[in-house]
């Protein structure tokens, strides 16, 4: 009977700690996020995939994406944090069941006659010597009266979320900074092409020049200004390994290899496609930091239920049973067996205020979170505006230039036709030269700049990742 009101006494109290949660529920934050960008964003264009650069169709970048994947300590660490919260989470997930131990044990046993404790019969010492041994199993189980293992077990999840989130912004950053190194590679080999032309017309030039020069035709100031675009486009020649190296130098430890390993062939960029950018309030499914700052704040707001479960009494289940005996051929009868159950109470009296500092950390924690969500928010918005704003003005620029270049070839082509005619010097061919050829280099890095906002554009909308929650993986 008496076991049956025990067991009867936690079935009532388990019941009771199913229905009280403290704490705020999370709920997610509004991004207010405006209507539209304030740059212009194309209405239509290619749609962003998780592995996005295979729209371009470019084996040699695929290649290169594929390497830094594999290699990128930065992704491996983050790998590496994901399972770290996870085992976190299924150790939280353990506290909400009752623990369980067996033990068995063998020993023996002489009590000593000298002790202060030794029972004393008619003036002799009462000692005991035998052997004993033992078999117990007990249990304990914490109620979650007031659904602070609940709370935990929340907390963890979210921290799980935030760690695989975190893992898929790594990813995003790691594949648009492979990207844009690369084009920014391909726009200064474009960029090394024309600057040689220009420095082949200029040392056309100042052959024209010395030769008129020599003849008395030209004067010392005529020869000496050539003689400086000259070695303008020799310096010009000699910088750009440099850069080049640099970016390689960068692509390389991107794609976890050194820069000697890496043998790429420049092909001429062409204009970049238009990427999609969707609306701004698009951006929370978008972006896996944004997901990443939500999951923090949702952790946060379950610690505020676990600090406040530390002003309520704690009550824990715990018993045992087992047996007891000096002879091992009866440890298991029943005069042997032993047992004890109940529960235990701990209510908090007097902590110095600790408990109340814990809860307004929490709060703060709180607090913090939300206005980091909030500044990242406007970041979001702020990178995709100023991709765009890029790509608008570039566009704007190059649709500038290539009219300056029809017509600086139309007149090096009158130049051209002059000279065959004998009308002008080659001088006078070389100086057409110059503004087509100084545009052509232009173009080539403005190419390049259009490249690289895509690059920044692809990053800051997330890179094709899309929140679990709308679509699967991450």
């Amino acid at each position: 009977m008496i076991q049956l009101k025990s067991v009867l006494t936690l079935v009532a109290v388990a019941t009771l700690a199913a229905c009280t949660t403290l704490g705020p529920n999370y709920q997610t934050p509004a991004a207010n996020a405006p209507a539209a960008y304030r740059a212009a964003a194309p209405a239509a264009g290619a749609e962003l995939q998780r592995d996005w650069w295979l729209m371009f169709g470019d084996a040699q970048l695929d290649a290169l994406q594929a390497q830094a994947l594999r290699a990128s300590p930065t992704l491996a660490a983050a790998a590496a944090r994901i399972e770290r919260a996870r085992a976190v989470f299924g150790a939280t997930q353990a506290d909400r069941l009752p623990r369980v131990d067996v033990g068995a044990s063998a020993g023996g046993l002489r009590t000593s006659a000298k002790a202060t404790t030794t029972p004393v019969l008619q003036g002799r010492p009462v000692t005991f010597e035998g052997e004993t041994f033992g078999l117990s199993a007990s249990i304990g189980w914490e109620l979650d009266l007031w659904g602070r293992v609940k709370r935990q077990a929340e907390s963890a999840q979210a921290q799980l979320d935030a760690a695989t989130t975190d893992a898929a912004a790594a990813r995003v950053a790691l594949t648009a900074d492979v990207a844009a190194s690369y084009w920014q590679w391909r726009a200064l080999a474009d960029e090394a092409t024309a600057l040689q032309a220009l420095r082949d017309s200029r040392a056309k030039a100042f052959q024209v020049a010395q030769t008129r020069f020599d003849a008395g035709s030209s004067t010392m100031q005529d020869l000496e200004r050539v003689r400086a675009e000259l070695a303008a486009a020799d310096a010009d020649v000699a910088d750009l390994p440099r850069r080049q190296a640099l970016v390689l130098n960068q692509l390389a430890a991107l794609t976890g290899q050194a820069a000697a390993e890496l043998k790429l062939d420049a092909k001429p960029l062409a204009a970049p496609p238009q990427i999609r950018a969707g609306l701004p309030s698009e951006l929370l499914q978008r972006r896996p930091d944004l997901a990443q700052s939500l999951a923090q704040l949702h952790a946060a707001t379950a610690q505020v239920g676990i600090a406040e479960a530390a002003f309520y009494p704690s009550i824990k289940l715990t018993g045992s049973f087992g047996y007891s005996s000096e002879d091992l051929g009866s440890l298991i009868s029943a005069p042997a067996r032993l047992y004890n159950f109940g529960p235990s109470i701990s209510l908090p009296l007097f902590e110095g205020g600790r408990n109340k500092a814990n809860l307004a950390s929490a709060k703060a924690q709180v607090d913090e979170s939300l206005a980091g969500f909030r500044g990242r928010m406007l970041q979001a918005l702020r990178e995709v505006d100023d991709a765009l704003a890029e790509l608008q003005g570039r566009a704007a620029v190059v649709d500038a230039q290539n009219r300056t270049l029809n017509s600086a070839g139309q007149a090096l082509t009158v130049a051209r036709s002059r000279y065959d005619k004998g009308a002008v010097s080659y001088l006078d061919v070389t100086e057409a030269e110059r503004t087509p050829l100084a545009t052509a280099r232009a173009l080539a890095q403005l190419r390049g700049a259009q490249w690289v906002a895509t690059a920044q554009l692809v990053k800051a909308l997330g890179g094709g990742w899309s929140s679990p929650r709308d679509a699967s993986g991450a």
